[in-house]
């Protein structure tokens, strides 16, 4: 799994770091990822796609492989 940011839609709502705050932080108003894709555990996944769903810009994108 892959997690693609577009940071330039980012709204800095924080919505992702309330639901994966492992995953992801605002740094400077906008979200960056923390975690090495390497790394990812299940639960993260899980974390990811929910994050991803309650975005309300679409800023993050999970990409299955």
């Amino acid at each position: 799994m892959k997690i693609k940011l577009d940071t330039t839609k980012c709204l800095s709502c924080g919505m992702c770091t309330s639901i994966a705050p492992d995953l992801f932080s605002l740094d400077s108003g906008l979200v960056t990822l923390k975690k090495n894709p390497s790394a990812y555990t299940e639960a993260d996944k899980k974390s990811a796609r929910e994050a991803a769903s309650a975005c309300p810009n679409s800023v993050i994108t999970v990409i299955e492989e």
